[in-house]
């Protein structure tokens, strides 16, 4: 469906740049189509990039893991598939405009939160009924490898997704998403969380 899309990224020493070519090349496959890399370093110190391999070109969306190399510039690994998209059970299929005639599983924006006593979670996009919405899943070993359990229903399920945790200086924990998802009308909305009985919960009123 999709032309290929690999990942490469850069580096600055600084949040406002300037940005330069840190990668030799692309880290996940040149053949394959791929989006959002996020770093994660492990807990024996490793650095991986978890992304995600698109639906666009294998229908069924996944989200992968590369193990990276110490500086951070190559592969030193093949990719894992940590989980597919259908197997939450919150997803549902994605009717895109552009391929009308086939439904498909989307994951979009991984991104990874260390919780109490040593609990990963794995934040992640994808559509319910063709709205954009953001799930959880949980490592049952605490580390990248899973297996991964997904909480039964969307964190946030109104058109808003690829978040990201933060704690906040009054020491709050903080998702960041953008809502709603279409274009330009995107904003970056703030919600306050709780970690309870092993999940991810709104704990608050939203903030724009």
């Amino acid at each position: 469906m999709m032309a290929v899309r690999p990942q490469s990224h850069r580096a600055a020493d600084g949040p406002l740049g300037p940005f330069l070519p840190h990668s030799a090349g692309p880290v996940t496959p040149e053949r394959w189509s791929s989006l959002d890399g996020s770093l994660f370093v492990d807990e024996a110190g490793a650095p991986w990039m978890v992304f995600c391999h698109e639906w666009q070109q294998i229908g069924d969306g996944e989200v992968c893991a590369v193990r990276l190399g110490a500086d951070l510039r190559e592969a030193a690994g093949e990719p894992e598939t940590l989980f597919r998209a259908s197997e939450a059970p919150w997803t549902t299929p994605y009717v895109s405009p552009r391929y009308p005639d086939t439904a498909n599983y989307v994951t979009d924006g991984p991104f990874l939160f260390r919780g109490g006593a040593g609990a990963l979670y794995l934040l992640w996009a994808s559509f319910i009924a063709n709205t954009y919405a953001l799930g959880v899943a949980r490592s049952e070993s605490g580390g990248l490898a899973g297996p991964w359990t997904h909480q039964p229903e969307a964190l946030y399920r109104s058109d808003g997704g690829h978040g990201m945790i933060f704690r906040a200086f009054d020491g709050r924990l903080l998702l960041a998403i953008h809502a709603p998802n279409r274009t330009p009308d995107e904003r970056p909305l703030f919600l306050e969380i709780a970690e309870r009985g092993g999940a991810i919960r709104l704990a608050g009123r939203e903030r724009a």
